[in-house]
C-alpha cells in the first residue's frame, strides 16, 4: 500500500464506501442500523487482531500517552459518522443523504482553515465547486426540478452530522503523534471504538430486538466490515497522509458516481447517461482541486 499512488488509494475508499450506501440501503429495513455498525467493527477487529494485535499491544503506551487524540479520532471516524449514516438512512432518501455525505469535500477545507488555520488555493476552491457541480448531475439525474423540491428532514440532519464528523476525523489525522502501521492504527480505533459501539446496540436490541440471521445479512456485514471498515480505512487514511486532508477532501465525491455503477449490478438499477456526465465532471474538478497553486483564497 505504501507504494500505491493517493489517488489510487482515496479511489478506492471511495469505491468501498460508495458500495456501503447500496448494502446498507438494501438491508435498511430488515437490519438495524446500531447493530449494523456494531458488527460491522466486530468483523473489523476479528480480521484486525491477528494482524497487529501484537503491534497494538507493544506500543500501548504511545495510544495512552496520546489518548485524547485517539479517542477524538475514534469517536469522529468509528463511532459517529457511521452511526449517524445508517440512523439516518432509515428516515431520508438516498438521494437527499448521498447529496449531504458528497458536501464532505467542502466541509473538509472549513474545518481544516478552523483547526489548523489552513489557506485553500484558488485550484481547490475551483475543483471542489466543480466536483460538488457534478454530484448535483448525477444526484439530481441533471433534473433542476428534483434538485427545486430537496428538504430537510431529521435524517438529513443526522447525515449532515456525520460529514461534520468526517471532516473532524480527516483534519486531525494530521496531528499523529505515534508511529503504528496502518494496520495498527486502524485495529487502535477500533479496539477503542467497539465499547461504544456495543452499548449503542444493546440499547437497540432492547428496544427493537434483534435479527434475522440470512446469508443476506450475512454478507453484508461481511462486506461492510472488511472492504467499508478494514480496507477503506486503510486506503483512505494512507492516501490523506500523503497529499493532505484538503486535497483528499475531493475524492469523497466519488462515492455517489461508485454507489451508481454498484447500484447498477447490485440493484437493478439502470445506468443512464446523466452518471456518466456526473462522473466526467469529478474527474475534472478533482484534476483541479490536486494542482498546486500560488493563488489562496482569504481566510
Amino acid at each position: 500500500m505504501n507504494r500505491l499512488p493517493a489517488w489510487l488509494l482515496l479511489s478506492a475508499a471511495a469505491a468501498f464506501w460508495g458500495g456501503n450506501f447500496v448494502v446498507a440501503r438494501a438491508v435498511s429495513s430488515s437490519l438495524p442500523p446500531l447493530t449494523l455498525s456494531f458488527y460491522r467493527w466486530l468483523v473489523a477487529l476479528l480480521i484486525l487482531l491477528p494482524l497487529a494485535g501484537k503491534e497494538v499491544w507493544e506500543k500501548r503506551n504511545q495510544i495512552r500517552d496520546n489518548f485524547k487524540w485517539f479517542a477524538l479520532v475514534t469517536v469522529m471516524g468509528t463511532v459517529l459518522f457511521h452511526v449517524f449514516v445508517y440512523v439516518g438512512l432509515g428516515t431520508t432518501t438516498a438521494i437527499n443523504a448521498t447529496l449531504l455525505v458528497a458536501t464532505s469535500p467542502v466541509i473538509i477545507p472549513l474545518v481544516a482553515v478552523i483547526v489548523h488555520r489552513d489557506r485553500i488555493t484558488g485550484w481547490q476552491a475551483i475543483g471542489i465547486c466543480i466536483s460538488i457541480l457534478g454530484v448535483l448531475i448525477i444526484l439530481t439525474q441533471a433534473d433542476l426540478e428534483v434538485l427545486a423540491s430537496f428538504a430537510f428532514s431529521s435524517g438529513d440532519l443526522l447525515i449532515l452530522a456525520a460529514v461534520v464528523a468526517w471532516a473532524v476525523y480527516s483534519v486531525v489525522l494530521r496531528d499523529r503523534r505515534d508511529d503504528l502501521s496502518p494496520l495498527g492504527f486502524v485495529l487502535a480505533i477500533t479496539v477503542l471504538g467497539i465499547p461504544i459501539l456495543f452499548m449503542l446496540y444493546l440499547f437497540e436490541l432492547v428496544g427493537q430486538g434483534g435479527f434475522a440471521v440470512t446469508s443476506g445479512h450475512v454478507l453484508t456485514i461481511a462486506y461492510v466490515g472488511l472492504f467499508a471498515s478494514v480496507l477503506a480505512y486503510l486506503a483512505w487514511n494512507k492516501g490523506v497522509e500523503l497529499i493532505g486532508a484538503i486535497r483528499s477532501g475531493p475524492f469523497m465525491s466519488l462515492m455517489p458516481a461508485f454507489a451508481a455503477l454498484l447500484a447498477v449490478v447490485f440493484l437493478d438499477e439502470s445506468l443512464e447517461l446523466y452518471h456518466l456526465a456526473g462522473t466526467a465532471v469529478i474527474a475534472v474538478g478533482l484534476i483541479l482541486s490536486s494542482r498546486r497553486s500560488g493563488v489562496r483564497l482569504p481566510t
